[in-house]
């Protein structure tokens, strides 16, 4: 999931060398460098980020900077989104394995409290003695 979010970064980094640049609006060269960055980024996100491109070009943002940094975040969240939605049941995080079980089946929810330095029976103490 960091793979999608690191070009968003790269062209956040390069919307702040951009923004003194040229003629236009404060709004104008964001509306620009969000459409830069969409270029850049996987469907979901550039869908997001074209969005507030032309939100930005059609309204009369005071603080582009703030409007472009909420686009950012939420082209992530979308492209984040997409891919966990996207992924086979393979590809998801697998539950943890029958080892991973702190206790064994049968045995009561939570586990009984145990004194500190004792171990159940079968387990091991902290100390590597036997308890």
């Amino acid at each position: 999931m960091i793979r999608p979010a690191f070009p968003l970064l790269a062209a956040l980094g390069g919307l702040g060398l951009l923004a003194g640049c040229g003629g236009s609006s404060p709004a104008d060269n964001a509306a620009a460098q969000l459409d830069s960055a969409a270029g850049q980024s996987g469907p979901a996100a550039a869908n997001v980020l074209e969005n507030a491109a032309d939100q930005l070009r059609d309204s009369n943002v005071t603080d582009a900077n703030a409007a472009v940094q909420g686009a950012m975040q939420a082209a992530g969240n979308a492209e984040a989104a997409q891919g966990a939605a996207g992924q086979a049941p393979a590809a998801r995080a697998a539950p943890p394995t029958a080892g991973a079980k702190p206790h064994a089946a049968g045995d009561p929810v939570p586990p009984p409290k145990l004194p500190a330095g004792k171990a159940a029976a079968g387990g091991t103490a902290p100390t590597g003695e036997e308890g």
